[in-house]
């Protein structure tokens, strides 16, 4: 299989007492991965579970409702594109809807290695920046006039495995990426997107219509491109995870 699809608008919601639904995004499809969209109801309070051994980031979309987030550090504001990491099992931390609200949860395996580094160097967590607060960068599968931004990168010593970044372009731009061995990719489709992603080479490539709210995963290996047609915009967050092991 070279690639996973989750279609936000075929999900059917199912809140809880406390107007919460939760669903695993593409249950199975990766042993040390995990992803969880969240939908809140206005009024909400989601307190999360802690994980001592495992990296957590959440991805919020401003288009998909506006929340507060609390912890023992500060108060933030959550209506734009926004991305916070939780300092494990540390400090608490809640999650407040103002108004219906949706986003996404990624947690990722530590192994032993990854677990030094967080002991030794790491990233001042807990972890909060806007889209815009993310540093550009330049990129030649990038089309002209795309934007891209880091939001978490390193030798995978920075939050585990894991590095994320955004890219926003539009009227038949986007990006057309090689294939990495090493490096599993998940991308988050915001709001604002309507475009086409792009899985294989040549003859055959197999091509997907993306809307805001969508998740795919494409496993280690093949060619990928996430471009708009004319007259539409893709903007995405990706989420990549190095398959290299140090530790056990």
């Amino acid at each position: 299989m070279k690639v996973y699809l989750y279609y936000d608008a075929s999900h059917v919601h199912s809140y809880d007492e406390n107007g919460i639904d939760v669903i695993e995004l593409l249950p199975g499809t990766h042993d040390e991965v995990r992803a969880f969209k969240y939908f809140m109801k206005a009024g909400s309070v989601l307190k999360p579970e802690l994980y001592a051994d495992r990296s957590v980031v959440y991805l919020f979309d401003g288009g998909k409702g506006v929340g507060l987030l609390k912890d023992e550090e500060a108060v933030r504001k959550l209506d734009t594109v926004c991305f916070y990491a939780p300092d494990y099992d540390k400090m608490p931390y809640t999650i407040h809807a103002v108004t219906d609200m949706e986003f996404v949860m990624v947690t990722a395996n530590m192994d032993s290695h990854d677990c030094d580094c967080a002991v030794d160097t790491r990233l001042h967590l807990p972890f909060f920046r806007t889209e815009e607060q993310c540093d550009r960068y330049d990129q030649d599968c990038k089309t002209p006039g795309t934007i891209s931004r880091t939001v978490l990168y390193g030798e995978f010593d920075r939050l585990g495995r894991l590095t994320i970044g955004i890219c926003e372009g539009g009227n038949c731009g986007g990006t057309v990426e090689k294939g990495h061995p090493e490096v599993h990719q998940w991308n988050y489709a915001l709001s604002d997107s309507d475009y086409q992603l792009s899985v294989g080479a040549g003859e055959d490539a197999d091509t997907y219509d993306r809307k805001g709210g969508d998740w795919d995963f494409i496993p280690a290996g093949p060619d990928h491109n996430l471009y708009a047609g004319s007259g539409k915009k893709v903007h995405y967050i990706w989420v990549e995870f190095n398959t290299n092991k140090r530790g056990k």
